[in-house]
């Protein structure tokens, strides 16, 4: 099942059950951000079934990815989006639910005019998740850029953004400007929350201060608990996926790790995905 997102405000946080939040059973989520580089693996072939295993095999309960597409004739025409819920059903015996927001299109329709397509080729973001999430919404960034917004409302409405920023050492303004937007279109959906995806800086970087100041990081938390498994490095020797996350009283870091996707054969993307497990209340 396939989501559209949809803009306009950020909904009012999910206050009213925080009454009776300590009441409840604590629940364990399994949050990853992950770039799939359009189904690309370490060996430049197309390949998003590698991508497909990843996830089977970590099984998180929602992951956001990263440069996602439909319809484009580099990569068969594929409905990416479709593609890996189908696969991830088939993989485990679960329904994935997906929600897809393109962030650009170009006037390529040649995978539509083929009889492959439904529509002019698109790259975007994706949320999916074995849980239940509330329907999608998205904010527009500069650059083309968007944050992409739900909420796992049988994890207590936790509200779950991803981004993907802008790339290359002199975009640094530019992601400045786009940080600034997300942050607070973020903040309207209240605490505890998680923010998540490629940043594309590294922790040094200026332009993600504002995120550190804010927000917890999972992996450094992690990291000085003695609960993270890997290097820390998502892309090479480089840092530049995250997983922040506001606690609120109610969300809880139980660990994190950089996932080797070359577990089982070649690795599925440029990046690694980043996993963060919590328990929310």
């Amino acid at each position: 099942m396939t989501i559209t997102g949809c803009g306009g405000a950020a909904p009012a946080s999910p206050s009213a059950a925080a009454g009776t939040r300590s009441n409840r059973a604590p629940i364990t989520v399994k949050v990853m951000t992950f770039n799939i580089q359009h189904g690309i693996d370490a060996k430049g072939r197309y390949n998003l079934q590698r991508a497909i295993d990843v996830v089977a095999r970590v099984q998180p309960d929602i992951v956001g990815l990263q440069e996602v597409t439909r319809n484009h004739p580099s990569y068969v025409c594929d409905d990416q989006p479709d593609r890996i819920a189908a696969g991830l059903k088939t993989a485990t015996g679960q329904n994935w639910v997906v929600a897809y927001q393109q962030e650009w299109f170009t006037p390529d329709t040649s995978c539509q005019a083929s009889g492959r397509g439904s529509g002019p080729e698109t790259e975007g973001l994706v949320l999916l998740t074995r849980r239940t999430m509330s329907a999608p919404a998205f904010m527009p960034l500069t650059d083309s850029r968007i944050g992409l917004q739900t909420t796992v409302a049988d994890a207590y409405a936790l509200p779950v953004l991803v981004t993907h920023l802008t790339s290359g050492s002199s975009a640094g303004t530019t992601r400045a400007q786009q940080i600034d937007r997300l942050v607070a279109w973020a903040r309207g959906f209240g605490e505890p929350r998680v923010l998540m995806g490629d940043f594309n800086a590294g922790p040094d970087g200026p332009e993600l201060q504002p995120l550190f100041s804010g927000y917890r990081d999972a992996w450094t938390d992690a990291l000085q608990m003695g609960r993270a498994i890997g290097t820390g490095n998502s892309k090479g020797s480089s840092r530049v996926d995250y997983i922040f996350y506001a606690a609120g009283g109610a969300l809880t870091l139980e660990s994190a790790e950089v996932v080797d996707t070359a577990a089982a054969g070649v690795q599925a993307s440029d990046h690694l995905p980043i996993l963060a497990t919590f328990t929310v209340r």
